[in-house]
């Protein structure tokens, strides 16, 4: 696999880390595409000042910089061999619309991470544009927590996953691909054997809905000074730990049924929420016992909070944070659409979904069904022409 230009799109905490992770296992050029705002002024500085981004984790230190950084796409992605998109999943589809026309036909092009139907919109988008020799991926998590720390000059990388799945289409460029990103990310990307997995085995929308679930139902006005403000992950108690395990046996049981209808469909890399927690995190977490002391002794979450919005002098919980827009929408929701093509109840994701869409000013269940004014704006399988689960699978 012959990769020379990688060209990054989003300049946010994960682009950061990856800048710098990338420069330092790969001797290609590395492009920027910024397209919103005065992001690219902060990175033709640094550029022109011969300047790098540093990314500390633990003890070490990296440096990178881009080659190339614009807002334009035709001028950083149409050399690309692979374009990274390390973007919340609303963002996905616009950028998508913007990059695509300007691929050349053996690019690669995925997300970091996919989250959930990623390949629904990425494959209508790209034979839309007769660019149907595109490949693509999906990475099920980031590999790290980040934090920008000063913006294009450094990045602290909190905590490394030993291992993350990767899953493309075609899925004979799979090991192949795994092999690349293992070696310029520098760590284990193992290969799974379909898209599906990816959606299935989305962590972050059993881990961030639940918390915030766990966390704010019936506390919604809750006001909190600087220091009180809850603790995410190390908040988790055991009833969150057990709303947790429910949404992740909800789709542990839709698994389990898909394999029964097609057995030729390989879903054995999607596991439970505790075994994903101590495969991902296991030089992080001290005690391993249950799903509470996976999340309260995980080094690799320590002191992250839950997300707050500032009103005068307290904070309220932020229900239009990314734990819920993203998850939601390109999560739970399209969980909850495959899981009606199955014919599988999910009372605990319903319960979530219907909770939290009211948070958000979202309707997306109507009478128990995916039919409300706001689904046209959730990345299910309908959304994109895909009436039955045949048509999901073969990804």
């Amino acid at each position: 696999m012959e990769i020379k230009t990688i060209t990054i799109c989003g300049g946010g905490n994960a682009a950061h880390a990856i800048i710098s992770v990338i420069r330092n296992n790969f001797s290609g050029k590395i492009n920027l595409f910024l397209p919103y705002g005065n992001e690219v002024a902060y990175f033709k500085k640094l550029i022109d000042e011969k300047r790098f981004i540093t990314a500390t984790i633990g003890d070490n230190k990296l440096y990178g910089r881009p080659d190339k950084v614009s807002k334009f796409a035709k001028e950083v992605c149409k050399e690309a061999d692979l374009i990274l998109i390390p973007l919340p999943a609303f963002a996905h589809e616009q950028t998508l619309l913007q990059i695509v026309p300007s691929l050349k036909e053996e690019a690669i092009i995925g997300a970091i991470p996919a989250r959930s139907g990623f390949e629904y919109a990425a494959l209508k988008i790209l034979k839309d544009n007769n660019k149907e020799k595109v490949k693509i991926f999906g990475m099920q998590t980031l590999p790290w927590a980040c934090r920008i720390k000063e913006y294009a000059a450094s990045v602290n990388i909190l905590g490394k996953k030993k291992s993350v799945g990767m899953a493309a289409f075609p899925h004979k460029i799979t090991p192949k691909l795994a092999s690349f990103l293992s070696r310029v990310l520098d760590l284990k990307i193992e290969p799974l054997p379909n898209m599906l997995t990816l959606t299935l085995a989305n962590v972050g929308q059993i881990i961030h809905p639940g918390i915030m679930y766990g966390l704010f139902k019936g506390k919604e006005q809750a006001t909190y000074q600087k220091e009180t403000i809850p603790l995410f992950y190390q908040g988790v108690t055991k009833e969150i730990a057990k709303t947790l395990k429910a949404i992740s046996d909800e789709i542990l049981i839709l698994t389990e049924k898909i394999k029964a209808l097609d057995k030729k469909v390989n879903l054995d890399h999607v596991l439970g929420l505790k075994d994903w927690l101590i495969y991902s995190y296991e030089g992080s977490i001290a005690d391993k016992s249950t799903i509470q002391t996976c999340f309260n002794t995980n080094s690799a979450y320590q002191g992250l909070r839950a997300p707050v919005k500032k009103e005068k002098d307290y904070f309220l919980p932020d229900f239009q944070a990314r734990y819920l827009t993203e998850d939601v929408p390109f999560g739970l929701i399209v969980i909850k659409s495959i899981a009606q093509l199955a014919e599988v109840e999910t009372p605990v994701i319903d319960e979530i979904i219907l909770t939290i869409s009211q948070w958000m000013g979202k309707e997306y269940i109507k009478g128990g069904f995916l039919e409300g004014k706001d689904i046209k704006d959730a990345r299910i399988p309908r959304n994109y022409g895909m009436k039955n689960l045949e048509e999901i699978i073969i990804y």
